[in-house]
């Protein structure tokens, strides 16, 4: 029986049920806990196949439509979302994982949803509501580090976890436990290992203990096996995808960077000098594989483009820019391919003797590929993400996110307690919040809730509600449905 061979089988058929059963990969009752009183009733799906299409059905998945992946949705017709995003990087880490031995479905689950809690605009948002948080809560006369700022992988877990319905009348999806963790690439709450990449608030530190039970304490700042799986598929599509999408776009000269050894040494030296500004260049040999000397990322650089066999001569095959032809688009299509291949397919396996399932196991990613990823990466920030007109958007991005948190969180400041701006089902929650007993308790999780409202916005939504607040627009009551 080939690997495909389950998923091609009916969703009804028991066959693939013990075949993806998790029990049969080594999946302990722990592993496919759901979260205490929160058991769900059994049907013809594992576990973990439920966890995925309870996520497949959120409004959370929906939105990333029209969520910012590097531009804003509908720019151009070929542009990826961070929909379309999620959707390569499910596929890729479905394909990597049973690939390595992981469960598919798991992996695939946690892909799914790592991207819940983008904020709109993208990482602009993400950095300016965390600072309009951490603003608010020192006005409120309340400690930033107890509120916890804003990391979009965070809110991915608190929202997973503790706020999406998708069973139930209680709020949280009840995903099982490894799926959860496998969602969890920075296992810490901030300022712990670190104040720039966190997983965990502080309001939720119960679930986080629960999620993590049972992890070896060597590891208790480690990821999970299929969460390091699920990074890199995320890693790889985010670099070779949006690579494609901005050579489409014109904006990317990979041909003239193929064919001129001046241009070649121009980029590759404002690439060591961009990672060197940012303390990321290793001054000489290092342990650490992300740190790399200017010689190793020049080197690489000009592997990429001038390779004329193997896995990267996919962008030797660039003749000139994008015309449309059908020549042009075989070319794409072949550099997209090999790149995938090569950065994929490369990963092996610390033990290939252990399991390879939660924490018995680590994914080992080749210096070399590593490498070539962050060149891929560090291309697309300069000549898109920090192209002098993006500054424009980026400013005025970050002014809506954060006039829009502060007007809403200024409507429920202890003697106001007006919650008409929110959804109704976030008015109960917040006024069961302002009439606690004690509100200094209180308001750490009043904020958060202001800032789950936020994420739930689209880009566009957030716009719109931005300048009806504002004064900005004037319409009748009917166009606002």
């Amino acid at each position: 029986m080939s690997p495909r061979t389950p998923e091609r089988q009916r969703p009804h058929d028991p066959r693939r049920r013990q075949v993806s059963d998790p029990r049969a990969s080594g999946y302990s009752e722990h592993d496919t806990a759901r979260p205490p009183g929160r058991e769900d009733p059994d049907d013809y799906r594992n576990p973990f196949a439920r966890d995925y299409d309870r996520l497949v059905h959120t409004t959370a998945f929906r939105r990333l439509q029209g969520k910012t992946g590097v531009v804003a949705p509908g720019e151009a017709d070929f542009f990826r979302t961070r929909l379309t995003h999620t959707i390569e990087v499910a596929q890729l880490a479905r394909r990597l994982g049973w690939k390595l031995g992981a469960h598919p479905d798991l992996v695939e689950a946690a892909a799914i949803m790592h991207d819940f809690g983008h904020a709109p605009f993208g990482h602009i948002g993400e950095q300016e509501l965390s600072a309009a948080i951490d603003d608010t809560a020192r006005a409120w006369g309340l400690d930033p580090a107890e509120v916890g700022g804003f990391e979009g992988n965070a809110e991915t877990f608190r929202l997973a976890g503790a706020r999406l319905y998708g069973y139930g009348t209680r709020p949280g999806l009840n995903l099982t436990r490894a799926t959860m963790d496998a969602v969890v690439k920075y296992p810490w709450e901030r300022g712990e290992v670190s104040d720039t990449k966190w997983c965990f608030y502080p309001t939720e530190r119960e679930l986080a203990a629960w999620v993590r039970e049972g992890v070896p304490e060597h590891r208790r700042h480690t990821q999970s096996f299929e969460t390091q799986v699920m990074e890199w598929a995320d890693d790889v599509s985010y670099s070779v995808h949006d690579i494609e999408d901005f050579y489409l776009a014109g904006s990317l000269p990979l041909a003239l960077l193929t064919q001129s050894a001046e241009a070649r040494e121009r980029m590759a030296a404002q690439l060591v000098a961009r990672r060197s500004a940012r303390g990321k260049l290793a001054t000489g040999p290092s342990d650490d594989p992300a740190r790399y000397t200017g010689a190793d990322l020049s080197a690489a650089f000009e592997e990429l483009f001038t390779e004329r066999e193997g896995p990267f001569e996919g962008f030797r095959s660039l003749s000139g820019e994008f015309d449309g032809s059908g020549e042009s688009r075989q070319a794409m299509r072949t550099m997209r391919k090999r790149l995938i291949d090569r950065l994929v397919h490369s990963v092996t396996v610390r033990d290939p003797s252990a399991p390879t399932r939660r924490h018995e196991n680590d994914l080992v990613i080749p210096r070399d590929a590593r490498l070539m990823n962050d060149v891929l990466r560090d291309l697309l920030w300069i000549f898109v993400i920090e192209h002098p007109r993006m500054a424009t958007y980026q400013h005025g991005q970050r002014r809506v996110v954060r006039e829009l948190f502060e007007l809403h969180a200024a409507t429920v400041h202890r003697g106001r307690g007006d919650t008409s701006l929110f959804p109704r089902h976030l008015q109960v929650d917040l006024r069961q919040l302002l009439e606690a007993t004690d509100r200094a308790d209180a308001e750490p999780e009043v904020l958060r809730i202001v800032a789950d409202h936020i994420v739930a916005m689209t880009d566009d939504s957030a716009a719109r509600m931005h300048r009806r607040l504002t004064g900005h627009v004037s319409r009748g009551f009917t166009d606002l449905f």
